[in-house]
């Protein structure tokens, strides 16, 4: 079930368009957002912030369960890119705005 969705041609294209408008987000973001830190931001940038890191999250998730020896996910370059990736956006989405 989850190799079919990750194989899915949605599932590409889907993931493909929102790297690409998060690309376009990253320059938005920095050349309108004044905020120091994500917590100060209006809210749509708080809005899109959330919304990248809990796509590409889910988009880890559904490509970590298609795996079907989860060991083999330590062999996935591109995987192991992608979860360092992740756990940056995580945490500077989710963990630095409460520390800082």
């Amino acid at each position: 079930c989850w190799q079919a969705i990750a194989r899915s041609d949605y599932f590409i294209n889907a993931t493909l368009g929102v790297i690409s408008v998060n690309a376009v987000y990253l320059g938005i973001d920095a050349d309108h957002n004044d905020a120091r830190n994500l917590l100060e931001a209006d809210i749509g940038f708080i809005f899109m912030e959330y919304f990248f890191c809990v796509f590409f999250l889910c988009e880890w998730i559904i490509r970590f369960a298609a795996f079907e020896q989860k060991r083999n996910c330590l062999k996935d370059g591109w995987f192991k890119f992608d979860s360092l990736l992740v756990l940056l956006m995580v945490s500077e989405t989710w963990v630095l705005p409460f520390v800082l």
